[in-house]
């Protein structure tokens, strides 16, 4: 059996899970990982937190075909994807702004789990269009390696992976889940599941380190606070990892622009309005459409965290990142 699926057995967490709305949330281990070029001795992948509905997409998403000329983003939720994809689209497009302002971000990188996490309208299928794109396809996941196809790490196409510091990971995963999963618990509530490796993709750790330690000669990592301090640095790296470094110093500096979180809210093609928009009405709570916490590009902040959590939440919550690394060579990854 590719996949085991648990029911979540923590009484706290039986007893408080409809109040917040996580009745769906499941425990599920993938058993098929021997082709995993993880380096950690005796490697097993944990189990992660995700929902009922994966069983939909989990064994079509662990034998689909991977093409050679893939380009594919995977990063823990909230971490910078939809930046990235912006970023990475555009350079591989010979910077065609117009066309990445016509066609939507869901459509030029369909998020291939998307139908496993929730509930989707009858004619959104990401997954499906996944397998029926021209190529070069460009996809976005949020797994973590083991889940992801086996094909992947013997045809070995473009990889990116992103990582953001998790204080600013958990605020801005709160504030997704209210709007986009209609979350109901508080803030304090969101962080203390995140601690207790109950939020969609947990464990985040391993989810980190799993990425790091992957033996994968065609993989770049980025990591969100070095984009924001240098945005510029950050669209070479990508250009050269993809072979574009023919662009001008003033395109460069035109794309950054475009990127800039100012630009990235106020554009259609990538701040899934209408996607939150149809959240919100299938919810009953259309009073919230103006509401910029409602927005899937809401600040993009480095530290935002410290406006959002009291100072023993943030101590409670260093604490619980720091006894997770298991060894002083991973502490950069958490920064």
């Amino acid at each position: 059996m590719t996949f085991t699926y648990s029911p979540i057995v923590d009484p706290v967490f039986q007893s408080t899970c409809r109040d917040r709305n996580e009745e769906q949330y499941i425990i599920v281990q993938c058993n098929d990982y021997g082709d995993v070029p993880i380096n950690l001795p005796g490697w097993k992948p944990e189990p992660i937190c995700l929902t009922k509905h994966y069983p939909r997409v989990a064994e079509s998403i662990k034998q689909m075909e991977v093409r050679p000329d893939d380009v594919w983003i995977v990063t823990y939720p909230k971490s910078g994807t939809t930046w990235t994809q912006e970023l990475v689209w555009l350079v591989c497009h010979g910077l065609d702004y117009q066309k990445a302002q016509e066609i939507s971000l869901e459509e030029r990188f369909p998020f291939i789990e998307l139908g496993g996490i929730r509930e989707l309208p009858v004619t959104m299928n990401p997954l499906r269009d996944a397998f029926e794109m021209p190529s070069p396809r460009f996809i976005k996941s949020h797994l973590p390696p083991a889940f992801l196809p086996n094909a992947l790490w013997t045809v070995q196409p473009k990889l990116v992976h992103v990582r953001r510091n998790p204080k600013s990971v958990a605020v801005s995963y709160y504030h997704h889940s209210v709007s986009l999963d209609c979350y109901r618990g508080t803030l304090e509530n969101f962080v203390r599941s995140m601690m207790n490796e109950l939020s969609y993709y947990s464990p985040y750790h391993r989810h980190l380190i799993e990425y790091s330690e992957l033996r994968y000669p065609n993989m770049l990592s980025l990591c969100f606070e070095d984009m924001k301090r240098d945005l510029p640095e950050t669209i070479r790296k990508v250009c050269q990892f993809f072979n574009k470094t023919d662009y001008s110093e003033a395109q460069l500096q035109q794309l950054a622009e475009h990127l800039s979180f100012d630009k990235m809210r106020e554009n259609a093609a990538v701040n899934k309005r209408d996607w939150v928009a149809y959240n919100l009405r299938q919810t009953n709570r259309s009073d919230k459409l103006n509401d910029g916490n409602m927005q899937f590009i809401r600040r993009g902040e480095v530290d935002g965290w410290r406006n959002e959590m009291p100072k023993s939440l943030v101590e409670e919550f260093d604490g619980w990142v720091k006894r997770n690394i298991p060894d002083d060579k991973y502490s950069y990854l958490f920064e």
